[in-house]
This record gives structure tokens, C-alpha cells and sequence, in this order.
């Protein structure tokens, strides 16, 4: 037989069903909320390591002059080097379903059925492809506009066209990993094709990309170590040494993001475990304080202190336990959703559906020892109470009483709606209740707007990239072209305003000795340039006489920490080493962007024998403000009448769609972060949902006295939604001073991972309005319930309530 004590637990459970559900609700959100920001954060930094470092990435990337499987097998036998793998990289121009001709790289791999190095992982269709059919890189599909079983249309160098059928599609991790390619979001569409497809191609069959593998590729000073030995052995065979790179195992190139989600999650899981806590702990408070008469009633038959607290201990138990079992399944689900709209984003390989034991381990801590702490207070309290307060409903201690400026305000006010006064008089009847929901609405809608305010500060930042982009057309060619030339034919083009010829070559960073950092991009613009104006950190821009100094991007200050203005860089073109002064540093897009500086166009010309040329071409038009259709019009245009003219022109590109790919890994972020906002908005509604519950809970028996007195059901209703609008116009003010601060950490968080410098600070009226909208429905919603419970009861019922 079951012993009463127990059978009072049972019957709190059971007997108010609704309240238990509200109870077991309240403590399940804030479970589920740091499920997920748990499981997230692990999955994602381990993932992304193990994922990248199944497709045994290579550590060195060379970009040479062509070679042979000779030089391939003497790499191989460098100490230090686990393998090494030729291949034949080539960029032609590919038309989209659009008409658009853009630039896509392809891949001859030998040995494609093993591939040693850069392994990819087969999607759809067939690996590896036969002769003169190809396989496309998935991420870079859309921008084709076609899928599996279709054909593409490329040009060849001699302007010949060629039709080639997608026979499969894969997911290539390392793409954006190469030196200077921009990243993951700037790399262009890649395709695989066998080696015999080479020659059908106007391609010889040799190699002219190395990759290698190190032994102890987790470190990256061994493989710049065993890099200098390959270098070596490399220009020891006559091969020229185009750009270089060298990458840990485990550096994903998209690590900044991933980093910077990582950082945002941390950020957003200790904000949620405060959240959680405050609102288990108001949920609790309020439920106890319902219990005090029955405490009284059992103390008054002989029950001890220690057996009271033991009961409600096992009901709080138990109500965790609960809420623990509803949490972990569903937090566990809902995790891997999000992993997979981020996974194919930032192009990362997820391992596989496991449980996280941290999240696990931490979630039944919460359960078990929050709840329980929470109450422990209300039960030491209510166990204390004399038998004869409780009994007598008399307890001069815990007097519930209306703080003096409200009744002050009442009677200034005293033609206000009795209603609203009322209202108003019941928001703060329970002053530390009525705090513990502010906390918890407080921080749940500041991290809403700050979510907001950190998408306005990226944005902000998205917008003044457009600084870089003012051209309305980039133009890339095959080789060096005139500038006057150029600019002499594309003023025939109508629409042409302004054209500028930049100068462009990839040097190589140099350490101590002959030791080769990394590649640096060099764009060589005019001083007087009207097409870049730059988001300078430190320093200045070039100036008229300026020769042998340079302006250079974020990723220099990830490369060299101790850099500063003034000091000086050793970089080597095309074989010839010189000093070069560093006068700036600027904001680039980030640092996955690689090492790029501007340096002035007449000494980088002619340091490359090509005074008077450019490689790359900006081109404006004569009125300001072209839409992007409008510019991908021109770039047409522009592209035609230069082929028909008899340039071969690699790439001519709108140059707002340069921004929108450069914006696009930001995007990834704010979106991300919009939904994490709606998580933490969840668990504040539900928290005030819980205390207008239980506020009418509590004053069952007034509503009961009011109702018999005449007041009206929609009187009653309009007392509960008008006092939770109250609660939800104070949160309001609170979240919106308090998102300032977290605003700023959000973005500091990302800002710093991504670009390595604190981040512009932005804020947006739409944060602070929506959350105001959100606040008002929130309140009216969560008032609903409890005002129709309270309408639905009888006199009889509510004046019997205990």
C-alpha cells in the first residue's frame, strides 16, 4: 500500500495536470535550449576537424610550370613528405543558363579511382568520370544553373567550344583552400576530368599543380619545414615556382566561420543557462507559494520538517526528471537539423548522428540540481511557517501588499479604467516574482535584438565592401592588354563611363632565410583611382610618389602579429627580391580572403616588365547606381564586344555580384543567429507564460469574490492580458537597454574570428520594434489561457480553491 506521503505526491502531479505540465514545461525549454547550443558547439568543432582530415588534405600546394610523374616520384622521396600527387589545374570560361560566361577551374586528376590526396565525396551519379565528360563540385551548381545529366558549354583558349555531359556531382572539402583563391564563397565552380580529356581541352597531358603530404601534418612549422625542403627539390628540376601555400590537416578552409559559430554559441550558451535558471527557479517559487496551506495542514497532524521538504523534493524531483526525459530526445533532433542547414552552407562533412555525452551530462545536472536549488529556498521557508498562519490564511510575514508609488499613482490617476488600476496593482503585488520574470523575458528578448544588431553590424560591414566593388564591371584577361587600347575601344560601348587598367601578379611572402610564408596577392592600382576607397584600419592610403610601399589586408596581422606601420616586407616576384614598406592596414573581406596589398600601379608595372598594361579591368558606367541586372547587362555587352574584337577575356563579372559572393559566408552567420534568436525568445515566453499561469493560479479565490460581486468575464479576461502587457512593455525597456552589451560581444565574437579586429558597432530600429511586437503578442497569448481558465470557473468552485 502506498504511504500518504507518496500518495501526495501523486496526487500534486496528477490532480492539477494542467500545472504540472506548465511546471515541467517551464524547466524542458531551458533543457532543450542548452541541448542544443551544447551539441552544436561539439559536433561542429569536431566534425569539422575529423571531416576535413578524412580526405588527407594536402599540407603543401605548389602552382608551377608544367612538370612530370619524374618530379612527382623525386617529391616523394623528400624526408618528411608521406605523398605527393600531380595535377592538372586549368580555368576556362563556361556559359551559365543565364547567357553568362564565367571562369570555372577543372581538375585532371591521374588515378582517379584512388586519388591519394583531396579526396572527394561522391553525391550523385558516377566517380570517376569517363574521357571528355566531367564531374562538378556541388556547392558551385546554382551559379551553373544546371544538375546532374545536363551539358555545359566551355570555351577553349582558341575560342572553340566544346559541350560536355555532367556525369556525377561530389563534395570537395578543400575547396577554397588554395593560396589566394578567395575561399570557400569567392571560389570559382570546379570540375574533374580525367587526364586523357586534357589534349580534347587544348591542354597539354603534364602536371602543373603539386600537391604533398606531410608526415606530422597537424603541425604547420614541420610542414613549412618539409615545404623549403620541396621548394628545393622543385626548382632543382628547372620548375618555376608560381604561388605557394601550405595548410595543417586540420585547417578547414572555412574554419573563420566555423570558429566564429563556435564563439557565438558559447556566447549564447551561457546567456541561455542564466535564462534557464531564472525561469525554473520563478516557476517553482510561485509553485510553492500555492502549497503554504497544505504545509500547515500537514504539520498540524504531526509531520516533521525533514519529511515536509522530502516531499516536495521528490515532486521537484520528479517534475526533472520529466522535463529531462522530454528535453533529451528533442534537443538531440532539433541540434541536427540546424547542423544540417549549416553543414551545407560552410560546406562541412557531418559524421553521422550521435549523442553528445557533455550535452547529456549537463542537461541532467540542470534538471536534477537547478530545480532543486530553486526550491530550496521556498521549501526551508514554507516548512518554518506556524500552523496557525497557514490555517487562519492570516501570515503578517509574507503580507502581499502593493509598493507605495503604485498606490500613490492610483490615487493621481484615480480616472483611469478600474480595470487597468487593478491590472497595474497586481503586476506588482509579487515584487520578487515580478522580478525573476523580467530577468528571464529581459535576457531572452536582448538576445533577440542583439542578434538583430549584430546582422546591422555585419551588414554595415557587407555595405562598405562595396567600397572595394565601386566598378560596375571587373574585367580579368588571358594576358596583359594595353590600357590605352582598351580604353580607346570600350568607350564605343554604350553605357561605358570610366575604365581603368590595374596591374596584377602573386608574389611570395618571405621569412627568415629563404623561407617562403605564404603568397601574397598584388594589385597594382592608378593613385588617382576613383574605384576603390578603402576601409583603412591603421594608417594611410597610397599617395602620389609612393614606389615601393604597400597597403595590406587583415590576414597580414593573422600571418605576422608583431607587423606594424612602417616596417618592412620581403616579398619576391617573378624571382627578383625586394623590400617593400608597409604604410597601411585595411578591412578586407575576412581572412579566408588570403594575403592581398595594393601597391601603386607604375611600380608594380614595372617591376613586371608591363608599363602601359593591365591584367584586370574596372570598368564604370556613365550613371551612378546601376542595379545588378542593369550591370550584368553591361558585362555582357562589354564581354561581347571585346571577343569580337579579338580579346580573350577570362572573366567579366558584375561587379556587385562580387560583393553578393564576398557577402555570402557573412549571411551564413546573421541567418544562424536569427534562429538561435527565436530560441531564446521561446524560453522567455514560455517563463512568462508560467507566471501569469500561476498568477491566476494564486488568485483563484479573488477572482471567485469578484465575480460575485458582479464583475463581468470580460472583465476578468481584460484584468489577466492587461497585466501581462505590463510585464511585457517593462521587459521590453529592460531587453532593449540590455542588448546593447550583448550586441557588442556578439559582434566582437564574430568580428574577430572572421576579421581579426573588433567589429563596427551597428544597431537597427528592427530588433528593437520587433521584439516590442513580439513582447505585446507574447503577452496577449500567454494571457490567454490563464484568463480563460479564470472566466471558466464558477463562483462556487473559486470561492472553495485552496
Amino acid at each position: 500500500m502506498m504511504r500518504p506521503r507518496w500518495r501526495k505526491v501523486l496526487s500534486d502531479l496528477i490532480g492539477n495536470l494542467g500545472r504540472s505540465i506548465l511546471v515541467v514545461l517551464s524547466i524542458a525549454v531551458g533543457l532543450f535550449a542548452i541541448g542544443i547550443l551544447i551539441t552544436n558547439h561539439r559536433v561542429i568543432a569536431a566534425d569539422m576537424v575529423t571531416g576535413y582530415r578524412a580526405v588527407n588534405p594536402a599540407n603543401i600546394m605548389l602552382v608551377t610550370t608544367p612538370f612530370g610523374d619524374d618530379l612527382v616520384e623525386r617529391v616523394k622521396g623528400v624526408k618528411g613528405v608521406t605523398d605527393a600527387l600531380g595535377v592538372h589545374r586549368v580555368s576556362l570560361r563556361v556559359q551559365t543558363t543565364r547567357g553568362d560566361w564565367i571562369p570555372m577551374d577543372f581538375n585532371a586528376i591521374p588515378d582517379m579511382d584512388t586519388q591519394p590526396i583531396n579526396r572527394v565525396h561522391r553525391l550523385a551519379g558516377i566517380w570517376p568520370p569517363d574521357d571528355k565528360e566531367v564531374v562538378v563540385e556541388q556547392s558551385k551548381l546554382s551559379e551553373l544553373g544546371v544538375g546532374l545529366g545536363d551539358e555545359i558549354t566551355l570555351e577553349l583558349p582558341s575560342g572553340k567550344l566544346r559541350r560536355m555531359r555532367i556525369v556525377g556531382i561530389v563534395k570537395d572539402l578543400t575547396l577554397g583552400a588554395a593560396a589566394g583563391g578567395g575561399g570557400f564563397f569567392l571560389a570559382a565552380p570546379q570540375g574533374y576530368i580525367t587526364p586523357a580529356t586534357l589534349p580534347w581541352l587544348e591542354q597539354s597531358e603534364t602536371w602543373n599543380t603539386l600537391y604533398v603530404t606531410v608526415e606530422g601534418g597537424e603541425n604547420e612549422a614541420t610542414i613549412r619545414q618539409v615545404a623549403q625542403k620541396v621548394r628545393r627539390e622543385v626548382e632543382g628540376e628547372g620548375v618555376v615556382i608560381l604561388s605557394s601555400a601550405v595548410r595543417t590537416s586540420e585547417n578547414h578552409p572555412n574554419r573563420i566561420y566555423v570558429d566564429a559559430v563556435v564563439g557565438v554559441l558559447f556566447v549564447l550558451g551561457a546567456l541561455v543557462v542564466f535564462l534557464s535558471g531564472f525561469l525554473i527557479t520563478n516557476t517553482l517559487n510561485a509553485l510553492l507559494a500555492q502549497q503554504m496551506v497544505q504545509i500547515g495542514v500537514m504539520k498540524l497532524i504531526g509531520a516533521r520538517r525533514w519529511q515536509v521538504a522530502g516531499i516536495y523534493q521528490v515532486l521537484i524531483l520528479v517534475y526533472g526528471v520529466l522535463a529531462l526525459l522530454l528535453a533529451l530526445p528533442l534537443s538531440a533532433r532539433f541540434s541536427y537539423v540546424l547542423l544540417d542547414y549549416l553543414a551545407d552552407r560552410i560546406n562541412l562533412e557531418l559524421q553521422g548522428f550521435r549523442v553528445v555525452p557533455l550535452a547529456i551530462i549537463v542537461q541532467v545536472l540542470l534538471a536534477l540540481a537547478v530545480p532543486q536549488a530553486a526550491a530550496l529556498g521556498p521549501i526551508l521557508h514554507g516548512v518554518r511557517v506556524r500552523i496557525h498562519e497557514v490555517i487562519s490564511g492570516i501570515r503578517p510575514s509574507e503580507a502581499v501588499q502593493s509598493p507605495h508609488w503604485i498606490e500613490r499613482l492610483q490615487k493621481r490617476f484615480r480616472r483611469l479604467p478600474r480595470p487597468l488600476l487593478i491590472s497595474l496593482r497586481n503586476t506588482f503585488r509579487r515584487t520578487q516574482r515580478l522580478i525573476l520574470t523580467l530577468i528571464t523575458l529581459t535576457l531572452g528578448g536582448a538576445i533577440f535584438i542583439a542578434t538583430f544588431n549584430t546582422q546591422a553590424a555585419i551588414e554595415r560591414y557587407i555595405q562598405q565592401l562595396s567600397r572595394y566593388f565601386l566598378a560596375d564591371v571587373n574585367l580579368t584577361f588571358e594576358t596583359p592588354q594595353r590600357i590605352q587600347r582598351v580604353q580607346n575601344d570600350l568607350a564605343q560601348v554604350p553605357g561605358v563611363g570610366h575604365v581603368e587598367g590595374w596591374a596584377y601578379t602573386r608574389a611570395d611572402l618571405l621569412g627568415t632565410g629563404d623561407e617562403v610564408l605564404d603568397t601574397v596577392q598584388l594589385i597594382g592600382v592608378p593613385i588617382e583611382t576613383t574605384l576603390v576607397t578603402p576601409i583603412l584600419r591603421e594608417g594611410r592610403w597610397l599617395q602620389t610618389g609612393d614606389r615601393n610601399v604597400l597597403v595590406v589586408n587583415e590576414r597580414f596581422r593573422a600571418t605576422l602579429p608583431h607587423l606594424r606601420v612602417g616596417d618592412t616586407l620581403r616579398l619576391r616576384i617573378n624571382g627578383s627580391e625586394r623590400e617593400w614598406v608597409v604604410v597601411g592596414f585595411l578591412q578586407l573581406a575576412g581572412q579566408n580572403l588570403g594575403h592581398m596589398a595594393y601597391v601603386p600601379y607604375p611600380e608594380l608595372s614595372r617591376q613586371l616588365g608591363q608599363s602601359g598594361r593591365g591584367l584586370l579591368f574596372r570598368v564604370a558606367a556613365d550613371r551612378p547606381n546601376l542595379s545588378l541586372a542593369e550591370q550584368e547587362d553591361l558585362a555582357r555587352r562589354v564581354d561581347a564586344f571585346l571577343k569580337a574584337r579579338g580579346y580573350h577575356v577570362t572573366e567579366a563579372r558584375a561587379g556587385l555580384s562580387v560583393l553578393e559572393k564576398t557577402a555570402k559566408g557573412l549571411d551564413v552567420l546573421t541567418n544562424f543567429l536569427l534562429i538561435l534568436s527565436g530560441l531564446a525568445a521561446a524560453v522567455g515566453s514560455i517563463g512568462l507564460a508560467g507566471t501569469m499561469s500561476l498568477n491566476v493560479m494564486e488568485r483563484t479565490r479573488e477572482i471567485g469574490i469578484m465575480r460575485a460581486i458582479g464583475a463581468s468575464d470580460g472583465t476578468i479576461r481584460l484584468l489577466v492580458i492587461v497585466e501581462g502587457m505590463l510585464i511585457g512593455l517593462m521587459s521590453w525597456v529592460l531587453a532593449s537597454l540590455a542588448a546593447f552589451p550583448i550586441s557588442r560581444l556578439l559582434s566582437n565574437v564574430i568580428s574577430h574570428a572572421i576579421f581579426n579586429a573588433p567589429a563596427l558597432f551597428a544597431y537597427t530600429p528592427t530588433g528593437f520594434l520587433a521584439w516590442l511586437g513580439a513582447a505585446l503578442v507574447l503577452s496577449v497569448f500567454a494571457s490567454l489561457v490563464p484568463a480563460r481558465t479564470a472566466v471558466r470557473l464558477t463562483i462556487r468552485e473559486v470561492l472553495a480553491y485552496e
